[in-house]
């Protein structure tokens, strides 16, 4: 059940005591099945509430309460908005209220300008992944092994295959990385699993806040970084990476942004999947768009090498 801003208004009024309402706004999220608002209170308190409006989105909210009760105690606190309080919704299930984030939407424009406000997302995505196993553990999320992720990898690229949707190209580069070992050798550690610019928000050159914890596991830590590892120019990714690995308590996997680098490739696969398993042709369109550019980007890379290795035959004949 969908619910308007003014029916969110006063189901935030009924979660959080002396709360007083007298302007919404909204907010962005990536679920449609999510109803989230913006509120001004009369004292200039501003909040946000989360109302779900399907069983899913229900369960994913309290999925994403945990974590965030979990990673109360660990050094993302400062980012993780809390929460004020919940109210029962009237078909089941319940809506909950937390501060709201502080600071604006953090926009991939941002970043691009930015060397500072990469390195403050680095030195997130760092403490992240240095989440102790036992708040994990006590939030409740799943946990992969470096072989299952492997696997499911590899039966996604073979569908995607077998269903004509791969040039050659694409499809022998995709099984290369998956066979070499090495690259898929490392230690879970926690992800949040779903990072986006509806997730982040920043205030001036620093990361103010991170939302929506519902896809957070234990896996693989290249997952965060594979969508930023696509979309940012390579010098703003070396400024995020290099804060990254100077928050780190412990040296990274020698190989871990190639691996990022497969996964940004390999969710073009799962995209493709998502598209064909809902039969949306818009997604479906969209994935074997970019599959194209990338067979296209596979063609100009194999050409460049020829005439690399051409000129240098010639250069040795000469000399």
């Amino acid at each position: 059940m969908h619910r308007n801003s003014y029916s969110l208004a006063a189901l935030a009024a009924a979660a959080v005591p002396g709360l007083i309402p007298v302007r919404t706004m909204p907010i962005a999220t990536p679920a449609e099945d999510l109803d989230v608002a913006g509120i001004v209170s009369e004292d200039g308190r501003r909040v946000m509430i989360l109302s779900p409006s399907t069983t899913a989105a229900g369960i994913r909210l309290e999925r994403d309460l945990r974590v965030t009760d979990a990673l109360a105690g660990t050094p993302l606190r400062s980012v993780i908005p809390p929460v004020l309080g919940f109210v029962k919704l009237s078909e089941g299930g319940r809506c909950a209220v937390t501060e709201a984030p502080a600071g604006v939407p953090l926009m991939l424009d941002a970043l691009h300008e930015s060397a500072e406000l990469a390195r403050s997302l680095g030195q997130v995505l760092a403490r992240i992944h240095t989440v102790p196993r036992y708040a994990a553990e006590a939030a409740g999320v799943e946990s992969f092994t470096p072989e299952v992720l492997h696997a499911e990898h590899r039966a996604r690229i073979e569908a995607a295959t077998q269903g004509g949707h791969l040039p050659a190209a694409v499809a022998q580069r995709w099984d290369a990385l998956l066979e070499d070992e090495e690259l898929w050798d490392f230690t879970p550690q926690f992800v949040h699993g779903d990072l986006s610019e509806e997730s982040l928000f920043m205030a001036g050159d620093r990361v103010s806040a991170l939302r929506d914890w519902s896809s957070s596991k234990v896996a693989d830590p290249a997952r965060d970084l594979a969508w930023l590892i696509s979309s940012l120019e390579p010098e703003r990714f070396d400024d995020l990476y290099g804060a990254y690995r100077e928050e780190l308590p412990t040296s990274t996997h020698p190989r871990l942004m190639e691996r990022a680098q497969a996964l940004g490739e390999f969710a073009v696969a799962e995209w493709l999947a998502h598209g064909l398993e809902t039969q949306d042709e818009e997604i479906v369109a969209d994935a074997r768009g970019m599959i194209a550019d990338l067979d296209a980007d596979l063609a100009q890379l194999a050409r460049e090498e020829a005439e690399r290795a051409y000129e240098e035959m010639h250069s040795r004949e000469e000399g």
